[in-house]
């Protein structure tokens, strides 16, 4: 028999696919057309948003940082390092700007996490010589610029920070030599360029340091800092009116307690103690623990005879500042006490002797022991 190998038997034709279509489309219009409580609340689910990586974070924290926002790049570089606890780097750059912000204390904690997580990271072992240098802490700060100058002989921050601790110690020529190597490598390190400007100061060359001041500004011209220094170098020729444009400059490019506290404390030096007294609560209500702010706040309040005010500020200021406490805070604060309105001579009297421990001969103590026996 010959078979036909293509023929391929039919098959009956099933209709009940034209009623399974019927059934489902009555149910689809009878849903449309009642939305049943339990399909019409059903919760929208959130579009899911991807975790931010350590990378995202210190991306930010550079922008914020480049347009002296610090508070919000601080915040940035700590979630960079909480994201990725090994790395040395957002440490680092926190303790740099705690040190361009004068937080000496908390620069120096990071800088020295920084140093535990990687010893061997040169960046690390640079904040944290130079927040040791600024605590006085001049042989530490020798052994860790060193260990990084070991790690890398070339590495124009390092030379810097040499030459700045240098000049701390009064080694003027060795610290010479060092920004000279910083500069011959880098002439526009801005670091190097601060650290020569200052150099020039302790010499009493002022001029000299105002130029370099300015190179170091035009390098880099959002760093606060720069701004203060070069107006205190403006204060010591008495030129007021341009150290009071350098210290606005500073307010201009990172409004912050340190930089209003600055112009305050111009203003009030330069004898204008009604405008200083605003720009100085404007530090305070920034920064209510900033103990410079507190102090020069109080004292305008003294010269402004706002005993008041000026006694509660003082006493709050030295007791954050502790031994960085100046000599007139004390014997002010113990004056406020007497002059103010009700007389507290039992308060007057314990800041009156501290004042004197640290100088037997201070007429304003003296005084004011005479009135508060």
């Amino acid at each position: 028999m010959y078979l036909d190998r293509d023929y391929k038997p039919r098959r009956p034709k099933n209709r009940n696919w034209f009623w399974w279509i019927a059934i489902l489309g009555f149910i689809g219009s009878y849903l449309y057309a009642r939305q049943p409580e339990w399909l019409v609340n059903q919760p929208l689910q959130p579009t899911p948003t991807p975790t931010r990586s350590a990378l995202s974070w210190q991306a930010e924290a550079e922008i914020q940082r480049g347009v002296g926002n610090y508070p919000a790049a601080i915040a940035a570089y700590q979630r960079a390092a909480q994201l990725e606890p090994d790395n040395a780097d957002p440490l680092v750059a926190q303790a740099e700007i705690y040190m361009t912000d004068r937080r000496i204390t908390q620069a120096y904690a990071l800088a020295a996490q920084a140093v535990k997580v990687n010893p061997e990271d040169v960046a690390a072992l640079n904040i944290y010589a130079r927040s040791l240098d600024w605590q006085g802490k001049y042989e530490e700060a020798i052994n860790a610029a060193f260990d990084a100058l070991d790690l890398q002989p070339e590495n124009p921050t390092t030379l810097a920070i040499l030459g700045e601790i240098y000049s701390d110690v009064g080694n003027w020529s060795r610290a010479q030599a060092y920004i000279d190597q910083a500069l011959a490598i880098d002439p526009k390190h801005v670091l190097a360029l601060r650290n020569q400007a200052v150099l020039y100061e302790l010499q009493g060359d002022y001029e000299r340091a105002i130029d370099i001041f300015r190179q170091a500004i035009a390098v880099a011209p959002n760093q606060p800092d720069l701004y203060i220094e070069l107006g205190r170098q403006y204060q010591a020729l008495n030129d007021w009116e341009q150290a009071l444009a350098s210290y606005q400059a500073a307010v201009d490019v990172a409004p912050t307690a340190v930089t209003l506290d600055a112009l305050g404390w111009g203003l009030y030096l330069s004898g204008d103690t009604l405008q200083a007294q605003r720009e100085l609560r404007k530090a305070v209500e920034l920064d209510g623990e900033y103990g410079p702010a507190l102090a020069h706040l109080g004292m305008a309040y003294y010269s402004r005879r706002n005993y008041e005010e000026a006694a509660p500020t003082l006493e709050k200021a030295v007791s954050i500042l502790g031994d960085e406490s100046r000599i007139e805070y004390y014997y002010s604060l113990g004056l406020a006490y007497i002059y103010k309105k009700p007389q507290e001579c039992d308060k007057a009297r314990v800041w009156l002797l501290k004042s004197l421990e640290i100088d037997p001969e201070t007429p304003p103590a003296l005084e004011g022991l005479r009135l508060c026996p």
